[in-house]
């Protein structure tokens, strides 16, 4: 058993560094890129509106939310493969690391979904009861906004508030 977690824990630190060495080798500037919430918010009942500007925030915000993902799901893996848990324990981890797998695919898709709409890039973060969606264009008609928050509630949960963010295409 010590052997599976040694190498659970190798590749999960292998994923993370070759996901940093992307990050740092295609980013142009430095860590002050994060400072780039400009707001110009409108809000509405369910949706959240609001313009952003830093080409790089879309690459910063997947790189946190998979890291965020990876120790939750390294948590599991440790916790399903514990043999001091009892069995109830390990069969609850496994159904949460199932349940997280499954939203990142659904996020993945509605990321796609959302692109061939015609936007240059879009991110697709749930967390909670919040699913905040981010996309690349100059500006979005209220039309946008509606087909966003339409798909992301068929595809994620209509139960979950939708905010819905821009990011100036450059």
């Amino acid at each position: 058993m010590l052997l599976k977690k040694q190498t659970v824990w190798l590749l999960t630190m292998l994923s993370l560094i070759i996901v940093l060495s992307v990050y740092y080798i295609t980013a142009p500037g430095g860590t002050d890129d994060l400072a780039y919430l400009e707001t110009g918010k409108k809000s509405g009942k369910d949706a959240t509106v609001s313009g952003v500007a830093n080409d790089d925030m879309f690459t910063a915000l997947r790189l946190e939310r998979d890291e965020v993902r990876d120790e939750m799901s390294a948590d599991y893996v440790t916790v399903a493969g514990s043999e001091d848990a009892s069995a109830e324990v390990q069969a609850e981890a496994w159904a949460k690391m199932t349940e997280l797998q499954s939203l990142t695919m659904k996020e993945a898709t509605l990321e796609t979904l959302i692109k061939s709409m015609g936007f240059k890039d879009a991110l697709v973060s749930t967390m909670n009861n919040e699913i905040k969606v981010i996309v690349k264009a100059d500006k979005l008609s209220k039309k946008e906004v509606v087909e966003i928050m339409n798909l992301a509630n068929e595809h994620l949960g209509s139960s979950k508030t939708v905010a819905v963010e821009y990011h100036a295409a450059k």
